[in-house]
């Protein structure tokens, strides 16, 4: 939004301010090259900074990232650059998913569990081993990113949000017996933890089930005992 300020003294807008600044401030020299005193105000400074932050953006005195002049949010994207296209949003962001295991999945894809990798890279622990398995290094990659990566689908409604959150209530459920695994030195029996996910998935359909259009999708539903 500072970066409006600055353009419009780039362009020379007709404006009371712009007059203000040309008469009080820049006397004569080029915007673009010019430093504000130590003495200025706060807000004066904090404006020349943005203009030496978007110097790149203008040429011949017209900003030139983006068609039709200057915009905020085209400003905005241009300092943020681009970036490559998520491929978990669907996934953990959709409906279907519970919000518990969304938080995990987000979590899962930032690579933000303290899983037993990151505690010894903290200095917290020196061992290494999965708390599951025994034998490999427990990573993210480890744990889940198979998953997350391989196992979703492209869109977020109907039976294809149904499978992610699926997906997403397993990852939810692997953290769970790991820390199980961890803390208390037990672990559920297999059919114990794919009971929890069929019911904690029951529990979600049923207070979705108006938004299962066709009775192809409630037949699949009733099929995989989410439905009756």
């Amino acid at each position: 939004m500072v970066g409006r300020l600055v353009d419009w003294v780039a362009t020379q807008r007709d404006s009371i301010w712009v007059n203000w600044v040309q008469s009080n401030y820049l006397k004569g020299q080029e915007w673009m090259e010019y430093k504000p005193s130590s003495n200025s105000s706060w807000v004066w400074r904090r404006i020349c900074k943005v203009k030496e932050e978007m110097r790149n953006g203008y040429v011949n005195g017209e900003w030139s990232v983006q068609p039709g002049g200057y915009s905020p949010a085209g400003c905005y994207d241009w300092f943020r650059g681009t970036r490559p296209r998520i491929q978990w949003d669907k996934a953990v962001w959709n409906g279907w998913t519970i919000p518990k295991h969304q938080f995990l999945g987000w979590m899962v894809a930032h690579k933000a569990l303290n899983t037993v990798e990151r505690l010894v890279r903290f200095g917290v622990i020196i061992e290494d081993k999965c708390y599951l398995c025994g034998i490999a290094s427990e990573t993210i990659e480890h744990l889940f990113w198979t998953w997350l990566n391989g196992a979703i689908l492209a869109n977020s409604t109907g039976l294809e949000g149904v499978q992610n959150a699926i997906v997403m209530s397993l990852m939810y459920q692997v953290w769970q017996q790991r820390n199980r695994s961890r803390n208390e030195m037990t672990l559920l029996r297999p059919e114990r933890v794919a009971g929890a996910i069929l019911e904690n998935m029951r529990s979600r359909v049923r207070t979705r089930e108006k938004t299962v259009m066709t009775l192809a999708e409630r037949d699949w539903l009733i099929k995989m005992r989410l439905l009756e």
